[in-house]
């Protein structure tokens, strides 16, 4: 689990890169709190550009939000190295995966709360939806299958983080602005 430090180099990471920019545009056009993309892109890579999930035959993990090579665009910005300088593709890909996997998740669970959802629909990005739903439907929770058996519940939590600190920076601007103004 990432600590409120770690989130806060995460937040200033994609700030600095502005990849913040991306990840809110795409989260708010899939109708996702850009917090809980910015908390997938936490969990993945630490909010950092890379190739990650080395196996035998090269990365499957391809960006910030780690786009599996399944997906044709990721396997091509993988072995382009596209990847690097234009990462706006998979940025997309990944937020139309997860906003797909949210409406599913919002069909087969439509009393939970948001966060609940926003949970399965992690864990499903993580561990594959028709496992996290099963696993939830079994009433083994939706992280049984994932990495480190906890992928959903930590997303969530680096989301809380995300908010508090992005509230907590919305609220300082607006003071300094009255204060400017006066």
């Amino acid at each position: 689990m990432a600590t409120l430090q770690d989130i806060v180099g995460h937040l200033g990471r994609l700030r600095q890169t502005g990849l913040d920019k991306m990840l809110s545009q795409q989260a708010e056009a899939s109708g996702f709190p850009p917090s809980f993309f910015f908390a997938i892109a936490s969990r993945e890579t630490n909010c950092v550009q890379e190739l990650g999930d080395v196996q035998a035959d090269g990365a499957h993990g391809v960006g910030i939000v780690q786009v599996d090579i399944q997906h044709a665009i990721a396997l091509r910005a993988r072995d382009d190295g596209s990847w690097r300088t234009n990462p706006a593709p998979l940025i997309a890909l990944g937020a139309q995966l997860l906003a797909q996997n949210i409406q599913q998740v919002r069909e087969a669970f439509p009393s939970l709360s948001a966060d609940e959802q926003l949970k399965i629909a992690a864990s499903g990005y993580n561990c594959g939806l028709t496992r996290a739903i099963a696993a939830v439907k079994n009433g083994k929770g939706s992280d049984v299958h994932t990495t480190g058996g906890d992928y959903g519940a930590d997303v969530i939590a680096r989301k809380a983080m995300f908010e508090q600190l992005m509230s907590e920076q919305q609220s300082a601007c607006s003071a300094q602005q009255s204060a400017t103004a006066s």
